[in-house]
């Protein structure tokens, strides 16, 4: 059965209309969807939490409980709970061998971590000493390099974002997209069919325009287009009051809002003075936004920005 998925195309126009645009861009200057109104001012966080050296690597944050984020990086097994409070990790949990960690996703007592090559952990209580780790390798390889994982609590499944080569191996191929897909926690399958298709068209080294475009996935199959990097998902979050899914980029730093229809409502340019590689992205149950920042030549951090929908 035919799915109708959506694709972000960008366009190009000339080099001094989009430096002008990202140098003065508004919250309101990026969006695709008329009327549309983006409730965060990226260009002025609201708080920066310095993190100590062992997550100088961080590579995904969710938001736990409280004002609780857990996090997780690059090579350890570890799950740090970082609180905003006393600006500090209160609490580690092992949870495995040392591999590619890139994302976690928290529901309750129960974490999931993504690894680069698309096995899934799943740490259950993973705040107890009785902790139990099940793992799950998926069909995504590390030809896909996964990144971005967020839990969708009202269908209770996991949505995977694909850095790298869009499609399975051995599958047609989707030159010129990103993936998102499915994993089912119930079932504890990866659904072979992306459920969102990243279209990325035209691309030099600067977005200059963007709208939206859909169409059946098998005719975007048929574009055969080049693979680019104007685009590259490190993170996703699910906006609690809103249920828009936000999906950022740390090369190059970018951040798109989409429907979970699949429409897009706005691409931003993150400022790489203020994100300096951002990689991580959650939500508090009001809607304060987090980012989490590699520390490229200092220590990582994460940047809460306040929730203003008025």
């Amino acid at each position: 059965m035919t799915r109708i998925l959506t694709h972000i195309s960008i366009l190009t126009l000339t080099f001094s209309c989009i430096l002008n645009s990202c140098l003065n861009a508004s919250n309101n200057s990026d969006t695709a969807q008329t009327g549309y109104r983006f409730a965060y001012d990226l260009t002025s966080p609201d708080a920066e939490y310095k993190l100590q050296n062992i997550l100088r690597e961080i590579s995904g944050i969710s938001w736990y409980k409280h004002n609780i984020i857990a996090c997780i990086q690059d090579e350890q097994a570890v799950i740090y709970l970082f609180d905003t409070e006393e600006e500090r990790i209160s609490d580690s949990y092992s949870f495995g061998k040392h591999g590619d960690y890139e994302d976690i996703a928290v529901y309750q007592d129960t974490a999931w971590v993504l690894e680069s090559n698309g096995t899934l952990y799943k740490v259950k209580k993973f705040s107890k000493e009785n902790r139990e780790t099940l793992i799950y390798p998926t069909i995504l390889s590390a030809r896909n390099n996964t990144e971005g994982l967020v839990y969708d609590v009202s269908g209770k499944y996991l949505l995977i974002a694909c850095k790298n080569q869009s499609y399975l191996n051995g599958r047609e191929k989707l030159n010129g997209f990103k993936a998102i897909y499915r994993f089912g926690t119930s079932d504890n399958k990866l659904k072979e069919n992306p459920e969102f298709l990243i279209d990325l068209t035209m691309v030099n080294d600067f977005i200059k325009t963007k709208y939206l475009k859909s169409g059946p996935l098998n005719l975007a199959k048929k574009l055969n287009l080049k693979d680019n990097p104007v685009f590259q998902p490190s993170g996703m979050a699910i906006h609690p009051l809103n249920d828009e899914l936000y999906v950022i980029s740390a090369t190059p730093g970018k951040l798109i809002v989409m429907s979970r229809g699949g429409n897009i409502k706005n691409i931003l340019p993150l400022d790489k003075s203020i994100f300096s590689q951002p990689e991580g992205i959650c939500f508090s149950p009001e809607g304060d936004l987090y980012i989490s920042n590699e520390g490229k030549n200092g220590r990582g951090n994460i940047l809460k920005f306040h929730y203003r929908p008025i």
